[in-house]
């Protein structure tokens, strides 16, 4: 029993220790998701890029492919971003994780008589 208290007033403890989430945090934007992308020869940069991109896409698409959206069998991180870049590129700001979704969307629609993912 009195290990049962001190877990609780440890667990306590660490929840007081937290530090609050900060009100300043925005979420990336499109323009400085591109930013990212277009660093060439930055590595880390390049590396963010194709992290983020992915992150998304595997939260927006890998549980369910919405119905009329076919990627490639062969879609790699870096086709991905390709894609996406290029959608960032001729498309306004705003946050970058819809953008990345409707950039799939765009591009990778099911061809004419393709069996429709339900």
């Amino acid at each position: 029993m009195r290990n049962l208290f001190y877990g609780l007033a440890g667990a306590g403890l660490l929840l007081l220790a937290t530090p609050a989430a900060r009100a300043d945090w925005t979420p990336l934007s499109a323009k400085d998701l591109s930013g990212l992308c277009h660093a060439a020869g930055d590595p880390v940069k390049h590396a963010q890029c194709l992290s983020y991109i992915s992150g998304i896409y595997d939260l927006q698409f890998a549980p369910k492919m919405p119905a009329g959206v076919c990627p490639p069998a062969n879609l790699s991180a870096d086709l991905l971003a390709e894609v996406v870049t290029a959608y960032l590129d001729t498309h306004g700001d705003g946050p970058a994780a819809p953008t990345i979704g409707e950039s799939v969307v765009r591009f990778f629609p099911c061809a004419p008589g393709a069996a429709k993912k339900p």
